[in-house]
């Protein structure tokens, strides 16, 4: 086979960019393909009774590093706090307020309804926890 004296160096240049080409495109890609890896996280669904307090304790077991996703409704207005995380949501009647965090810390969390308006000032600040996340090492 016969190359002309200027087509290596072209041919050359022209393989280096399809291989610069085809590194970038994985290198966007491993990021994409790791998320979709990722294990689902876990969901709870969580409903505030109309006196606030749960009937028996709850526990929500996750471990950590998990991708956790509270779906918390209520007929009444409030806060659910996450204690030890420090987070919280504004909880509005008859519509479904989200939480999504990581377990990041190991341990076990209360999970406190704290209502609005006239109820909160009948009620003690720090009752019986809605629920308590429990987070466990993998």
């Amino acid at each position: 086979m016969r190359v002309e004296r200027g087509a290596a160096p072209e041919l050359l240049n022209r393989i280096f960019r399809v291989s610069q080409f085809l590194w970038l495109l994985v290198s966007l890609l491993s990021p994409a393909v790791a998320l979709a890896a990722e294990p689902p996280g876990r969901t709870f669904e969580l409903t505030i009774p109309q006196s606030g307090a749960p009937v028996k304790p709850r526990v929500l077991r996750v471990e950590k590093d998990d991708s956790v996703l509270l779906r918390v409704t209520s007929d009444a207005a409030g806060e659910i706090h996450l204690h030890g995380y420090r987070l919280e949501m504004k909880v509005t009647p008859g519509t479904q307020a989200e939480m999504q965090f990581k377990a990041h810390a190991t341990g076990r969390y209360r999970i406190e309804w704290h209502p609005a308006g006239e109820a909160a000032k009948k009620g003690d600040h720090h009752g019986p926890p809605l629920a308590t996340l429990e987070v466990r090492p993998k």
